[in-house]
This record gives structure tokens, sequence and C-alpha cells, in this order.
């Protein structure tokens, strides 16, 4: 069985710039013989880059995509997002 979340991590602070990470967890657990196999991953998947002038989000893979559709994607996140 796997369980994925998408959440944001802390956020962190360079200088004026501050970066919001994006991150996917997913556990995967089997159980098998009598025990339990278990596996655990947690990747990025976007970055938010908030200046004092613009808020901007791209995907890891380097593509820029706009908050809202990072909210559409991912709607559990918006909360996080406003709050920062």
């Amino acid at each position: 069985m796997e369980k994925k979340e998408v959440t944001v991590a802390n956020p962190l602070a360079v200088g004026e710039t501050t970066l919001i990470p994006v991150i996917e967890v997913s556990l995967n657990y089997a159980r098998r013989n009598g025990g339990i196999s278990l596996f655990g991953v947690k990747q990025p998947v976007a970055v938010v880059v908030v200046l004092a002038s613009a808020r901007t989000a791209f995907r890891i893979t380097g593509e820029e995509v706009s908050i809202a559709q990072l909210i559409r994607e991912f709607p559990n996140i918006k909360e996080k997002l406003e709050a920062t």
C-alpha cells in the first residue's frame, strides 16, 4: 500500500529572498511472510520564491508555474502558502 502527501516545508530565508519548498512524502509498506516491509521517499516537487516585489513558483524541472496552478494541483498547500 502507498500513501502520498504533498506539503510545504519550512521556508528558508536567503538575504531578502525566501524559498518555500513544496515536497512530496511517500510511504510504501507491505506485509510479507509474517513481516512488514517499509520504504519512504521525500522529494521536492516545486519551490516558491518570495521577493518583496513578487511571488513566483517553479517546478523542480525549472518550469515556471503560477501559484494558482500549484494550489489547484495540491490544494492542501493553499493555507500554508497564504500564511507566508
